[in-house]
């Protein structure tokens, strides 16, 4: 039986990515080692290990890869804060599904993730 899910990410400079995930995105410091960073977001956990490169290139939402999906409040007023401090937005503005409403976004590695927010 699973008993948790975690993620793991490997980012290519630690240090500006545990600015990035703690001070812009908000996740929870849990521990710092000297090569990974644990982090929490609600009851998930993830954990950064620093790699030699920058994220591979891909078509957000055609082609396989792994995002975390961090949920919002206000996806409106997130999406001006993270532009705010120079996160770069994969869509420009706004998609929708039946679940509700999402923009894509890069990590300071390359690592796309989104914001969404539940429809109502």
């Amino acid at each position: 039986m699973i008993s948790a899910v975690s993620t793991l990410l490997v980012v290519h400079d630690l240090k500006v990515s545990k600015k990035f995930y703690i001070d812009i995105l908000g996740l929870e410091l849990v521990s710092v080692h000297d090569n990974c960073v644990q982090l929490k977001i609600g009851e998930h956990e993830v954990a950064i290990f620093e790699g030699d490169n920058t994220a591979v290139g891909y078509r957000h939402g055609y082609e396989s890869n792994s995002t975390l999906v961090l949920t919002v409040n206000n996806l409106d007023e997130k999406i001006i804060y993270l532009k705010k401090q120079d996160v770069e937005f994969v869509h420009q503005t706004p998609n929708e599904n039946q679940w509700g409403r999402y923009a894509a976004f890069k990590d300071p590695s390359g690592i796309v993730h989104e914001i969404f927010e539940l429809k109502v």
